[in-house]
């Protein structure tokens, strides 16, 4: 018993002599990506805080439908742009589907009384302008309906929209036939 309480003591002393893992990744100045319901944000590290970051964001940045001050660090992924991304389904039983910066692709959401008055899905036309290699896309408005304009701009303006985002649904079961 003796035996066991010493090799009890001595792991523990192991233990609380190892160095505290830190769940801080980035540095001041870091380019990033906050995660808002699968839209993302692009944004410059400004400082640790207690549990994650503050970030800068551009004055172009929006609409950003999180508080935009503090974020959690389950919240902050790296920023790296990259020419296509794959989209992997059923881990590679299933064909990727690949999306490229210039391509088109389609976006549905559904509306929001207070913005457009319908019922149905709106559908908006936009282009790729960048992607980031954790599979978001920053696009660029292509529709000219005012409808689909307005839900652009609510939901998506100039940030980036995750591939695996539900207004994306109607794309991918496009791309996958």
């Amino acid at each position: 018993m003796r035996l066991l309480n010493t090799l009890y003591l001595a792991g523990m002393l192991g233990f609380l002599s190892m160095p505290a893992h830190s769940d801080y990744k980035f540095v001041p100045g870091d380019e990033v990506l906050t995660n808002c319901r699968q839209i993302y944000t692009k944004g410059i590290i400004k400082t640790k805080v207690d549990d994650g970051y503050t970030v800068h964001f551009p004055k172009n940045s929006g609409p950003i439908n999180c508080p935009p001050f503090r974020w959690h660090n389950e919240f902050v992924l790296a920023f790296k742009s990259v020419p296509e991304y794959r989209l992997q389904f059923f881990a590679g039983l299933k064909s990727d589907i690949v999306f490229r910066i210039g391509e088109t692709v389609l976006l549905r959401f559904d509306p929001d009384k207070r913005v457009v008055k319908r019922t149905s899905p709106v559908d908006i036309e936009a282009q790729i302008t960048d992607i980031s290699a954790n599979g978001a896309i920053a696009v660029k408005l292509l529709s000219t309906d005012p409808e689909a304009a307005a839900t652009f701009w609510q939901w998506v303006g100039s940030n980036y929209i995750d591939l695996r985002h539900k207004a994306l649904e109607a794309e991918i079961a496009k791309r996958s036939h």
